[in-house]
């Protein structure tokens, strides 16, 4: 196995998370992360998923860390 068949599938295992987290993202997540988001069309949320494919780490992280801090709220609310 070459280094270039290496990377050409960490490449397409990366696009494939991508799109799966952008479908699911896009479905549930976007309206936790971004408050405007609530009631868009799906026309809107669909033009979201080629760039959260390529840059879903990123938005993970901003979804794991919004998450964090509703849980933070919640509790200080008890």
């Amino acid at each position: 196995m070459t280094i270039a068949t290496i990377f050409i599938y960490v490449f397409y295992t990366y696009l494939i998370m991508g799109i799966i987290f952008a479908i699911l993202f896009v479905a549930k997540g976007v309206d936790k992360v971004d408050e405007n988001m609530h009631g868009t069309n799906w026309k809107l949320r669909l033009l979201l998923i080629p760039g959260l494919a390529l840059l879903w780490p990123i938005m993970l992280k901003k979804l794991a860390a919004n998450q964090s801090e509703i849980r933070n709220r919640k509790s200080e609310i008890q």
